[in-house]
């Protein structure tokens, strides 16, 4: 029997799943990013910027900040490939962190799915 899991972000659940079937997720996870993992691998942080994109967050600080906030919604980041979501500082300093060829190299990724 399957764990009922309370989700805000209904939506991002079969977003989640279909980005599995398209191969967004493996996508993503495959690009090479030159970064430390200690809780959450640095694709994972970027798979995380992008669903709060998805979700209409304005501000990266949603992610942990909002009323509903994404980070602690286990539900879509298991839709998503993810045991958990990294809290906002994370996400942003993993952004700040990567260098212009790794961008390069996750829009190719995206494109290519698209």
């Amino acid at each position: 029997m399957a764990h009922k899991q309370e989700t805000q972000h209904a939506l991002l659940i079969p977003w989640g799943r279909f980005a599995h079937e398209i191969g967004l997720v493996a996508a993503i996870e495959a690009v090479k990013l030159h970064q430390k993992a200690y809780d959450h691998r640095p694709q994972g942080k970027v798979l995380e910027f992008f669903v709060a994109i998805l979700a209409g967050l304005r501000h990266l600080q949603e992610i942990s900040l909002a009323a509903h906030p994404l980070d602690k919604d286990v539900a879509v980041a298991q839709a998503w490939g993810q045991t958990v979501w990294a809290d906002y500082t994370g996400v942003r300093r993993t952004l700040k962190s990567l260098t212009w060829e790794e961008v390069r190299a996750l829009v190719a990724a995206l494109e290519k799915v698209g």
